[in-house]
């Protein structure tokens, strides 16, 4: 396993505070990517962006989360091409995309943000909760 990134580890916090009853990570195996479903905002954004571009994004979010080696991941961004990628992780192996934002449109929102962002911002601003990204 390599080390663990600052978004790693907010990723740990956030799975552990939203469910405090779940075993440690440690003593669960690892959920490995077995499908990408792209959530109704970023199917749009999907839809308009070349083939090759949403290949590159797929495949980067699933080699994110699975080095993670967690057994379910609530939310976490992934850098891809100059985009953030706000994702989650069950523990079924379904990775859900949920969006595609600009990085310097992202810094600004975590920005205003402030403490809170630390729970994640989705694309239009709307704070990600571990019960709003379940499939």
């Amino acid at each position: 396993m390599r080390a663990s990134s600052p978004s790693n580890l907010m990723s740990r916090m956030i799975t552990m505070a939203a469910n405090p009853t779940m075993p440690a990570a440690e003593d669960q195996s690892p959920a490995r990517v077995q499908r990408i479903i792209w959530t109704a905002q970023a199917a749009k954004l999907h839809a308009a962006m070349p083939a090759f571009i949403a290949h590159q994004i797929e495949c980067r979010v699933a080699a994110e989360l699975d080095a993670m080696e967690l057994p379910e991941i609530f939310f976490t961004s992934v850098e891809v091409a100059d985009r953030v990628i706000t994702c989650d992780l069950d523990s079924s192996g379904t990775a859900s995309i949920f969006g595609v934002i600009d990085s310097a449109e992202y810094e600004d929102l975590v920005e205003d943000a402030g403490e809170d962002a630390l729970f994640g911002v989705d694309w239009d601003g709307v704070y990600v909760t571990p019960a709003r990204t379940r499939h």
